[in-house]
């Protein structure tokens, strides 16, 4: 019997931090390279913005070292009164 298999598809790393961002999560170049072996962040970051992607940054000083964290800030669901 022969049946051909389709292969997975790869995310790209865009995809792969868009989705992180999605998901409400904040991402800095330590995270992405400790989660997803991914040592471009900033680029990622530039061409998730250069297609319209609106992503919110900080600059962030911890244990003497400055890094950005990145953020897609997301409408906060409304509740309905009584629901």
């Amino acid at each position: 019997m022969n049946t051909t298999r389709q292969p997975k598809q790869k995310q790209t790393y865009t995809q792969i931090i868009m989705a992180h961002l999605m998901a409400g999560k904040t991402i800095t170049n330590m995270q992405a390279y400790d989660e997803y072996a991914i040592t471009c962040l900033a680029q990622r970051i530039s061409e998730l913005r250069a297609s319209g992607v609106s992503i919110d940054d900080e600059m962030v000083t911890q244990n003497g070292k400055r890094f950005k964290r990145y953020w897609i800030d997301q409408p906060t669901p409304q509740t309905i009164e009584g629901a």
